[in-house]
């Protein structure tokens, strides 16, 4: 006879990737014949940002390009210093275990590390390290038992799982040529020597069926102005983006991660406006939304009956029960002395946490060490030159992180989330904000059951009484299962010697059917 059972469908990540695969990349810049020839590389800014991917059987193809903004010394009567813009193609293969066209795939670029030389005064070589954030997630759609629809004294072990159900993902792009107003205090450009922009401020708001996505792409801008001063100067912008992006049965459980890669940015002169004071903003962001709802249920692990043989299939699943995202600022405050030249100015710094290391502990805490590295542009008030000077602070850190159970799975990732710099005379004050991104993740094997039948027991292989020694690994559950009894009559028959949370191994109990 088919036994009958009420169940709960869910879509559940089946299995997470996060990986980094670091790649150098080799480019020439060619100075163009518009500008002069390089005397001395100051600084080198590289950019990387993946505008496609291809997704194959243990690979995946990134195409994108570099951007890189280079600073160098020339002998000018009106600058000291120049600046030199450029972007580059490049095609990468990565090689990731378990990826697929099945698994929903991100790339995120960063920077490692950069090498540089200057071989002659018309070009200048680069080297970079690009490290390639993969994250990858595949679901599987499940059937758990909540309960069995005839008796047939069918004994049930429950238990009570909270899940992250997924209902929808949806990728889209947001992009835009916007025209950006320079604020009042800054002077009209010449030429930028160096730019660093980042996504800030994001929040979102659903509407019937759709999800309204916003917040401000944040510019930092090194430049020379019009007024041919030597002086460099610097400016920070506000790129406000937004977009809408639908999704079907929003309702009042609905939950939303939400993920942004800036994947281009670029700003230019408006050739159509004659004043210099607006710019063009050229942007590109993807956005990757997942619509979820929490399921808190209780379902079958185990089961059999007192009195039918039952016949299913059953196989184990390792699934992603619920993940979440646990954000951890860490601030570090150092004072250096005599770290500046004489007669110099800080006019530009850049934090790059790249250096440093986080590692997992068994306690589920995160501890993080390594260098911090702050880049120091400075220019001397004397004669305009600028230099770059690299200062590391160590970091050494933990991070407690609560309400993380032992099956967790933790992956760490580490960003810049901000840095302020106060000069005084050759000393420098540093305070920085380093983001820790702890992504957790409950991993957990399910029991997925199906296709129950029932046959008549025969009883001539099982005593109606018998006298049962523990081994290791028994539980009450397990010895009940065997005889086709209930772990209450056991408790019952054993009440004067049996605890019901603690049995030892050679221990006998009494099992009547």
């Amino acid at each position: 006879m088919v036994i009958s059972a009420q169940r709960k469908k869910l879509n559940l990540n089946k299995c997470c990737i996060n990986e980094n695969i670091s790649k150098w990349i080799e480019q020439d810049i060619i100075v163009p014949d518009t500008k002069p020839d390089a005397l001395k590389i100051v600084h080198v800014n590289v950019t990387p940002y993946v505008s496609d991917i291809e997704v194959m059987d243990g690979r995946i193809k990134v195409i994108g390009k570099l951007n890189y903004f280079i600073i160098y010394k020339v002998n000018d009567e009106v600058f000291n210093t120049r600046g030199l813009f450029s972007s580059c193609p490049f095609t990468e293969v990565l090689e990731v275990n378990g990826i697929n066209k099945d698994v929903n795939v991100t790339v995120e670029p960063i920077n490692k590390n950069t090498i540089y030389a200057l071989p002659n005064e018309r070009k200048i070589s680069v080297k970079a390290e690009i490290c390639f954030k993969v994250k990858g997630r595949c679901t599987t759609n499940v059937e758990i038992i909540n309960s069995f629809d005839n008796e047939d004294n069918i004994e049930c072990k429950m238990k009570t799982g909270s899940f992250n159900n997924i209902l929808q993902n949806k990728k889209s792009i947001i992009a835009s040529k916007d025209d950006v107003i320079l604020p009042k205090e800054a002077e009209d450009f010449f030429e930028i020597l160096d730019l660093n922009a980042k996504i800030i401020n994001t929040e979102f708001k659903e509407s019937y069926n759709k999800v309204m996505l916003k917040g401000d792409i944040e510019v930092s801008v090194l430049y020379l102005s019009e007024n041919e001063d030597k002086k460099v100067k610097k400016v920070k912008l506000l790129v406000p983006f937004s977009a809408m992006v639908e999704l079907d049965n929003i309702n009042d459980k609905s939950k939303f991660n939400i993920e942004y890669i800036l994947q281009n940015f670029e700003l230019k002169q408006n050739t159509d406006i004659t004043t210099t004071k607006t710019m063009c903003a050229d942007y590109r962001i993807l956005t990757d939304v997942t619509m979820y709802e929490i399921e808190d249920t209780e379902y079958v692990e185990d089961f059999y009956s007192q009195n039918k043989e039952l016949e299913y299939e059953n196989s184990r699943v390792d699934v992603v029960k619920k993940d979440f995202v646990i954000n951890k600022n860490i601030e570090v405050r150092e004072t250096l002395s005599n770290i500046l030249p004489e007669n110099t100015n800080v006019v530009y710094y850049l934090l790059d946490v790249n250096s440093i290391t986080p590692t997992v502990n068994s306690n589920n805490s995160v501890h993080i060490e390594g260098n911090a590295k702050v880049s120091i542009i400075t220019q001397n008030t004397e004669n305009g030159d600028m230099e770059t000077k690299v200062v590391d602070v160590l970091v050494n850190s933990d991070v407690e992180l609560e309400n993380v159970t032992s099956d967790a799975k933790i992956t760490v990732d580490i960003s810049n989330n901000g840095v302020n710099l106060t000069q005084s005379g050759r000393d420098i004050e540093l305070d920085m904000n380093i983001m820790v991104k702890n992504y957790i993740e409950n991993v957990a094997p399910i029991n997925i059951i199906d296709k129950i039948d029932s046959s008549n027991l025969d009883l001539g292989n099982i005593d109606s009484m018998n006298i049962y020694i523990v081994k290791p690994g028994d539980t009450l559950w397990n010895i009940a299962k065997k005889y086709k009894t209930s772990i209450e009559k056991i408790l019952k028959t054993n009440e004067d010697i049996l605890d019901p949370d603690n049995i030892n191994v050679g221990q006998k109990i009494f099992v009547i059917r």
